[in-house]
């Protein structure tokens, strides 16, 4: 079985560097799908931000595209 990735749209402070932008200081987090692959990821989250007014954000904030691995738990029988 193929690990999926989550897709995560984050809405960040310009005063914030794109690499501290994270889900703990981002002002918005958007959830996505789940995708199989890191390019699935990053092509279904632009669509995202495309068909959406999440691209239409004030001048003192940016997005960035978070794909993270989902993690699944087994299951009891």
């Amino acid at each position: 079985m193929k690990a999926m990735l989550q897709i995560m749209i984050l809405v960040c402070s310009v005063n914030v560097s794109p690499a501290d932008c994270q889900l703990e200081t981002a002002l918005d987090v958007i959830s996505g799908p789940q995708t199989q692959s890191v390019v699935a990821c990053g092509l279904q989250g632009q669509s995202l931000i495309a068909a959406t007014s999440i691209a239409r954000r004030g001048p003192d904030e940016y997005i960035k595209i978070k794909c993270s691995r989902v993690v699944k738990t087994a299951q009891k029988s």
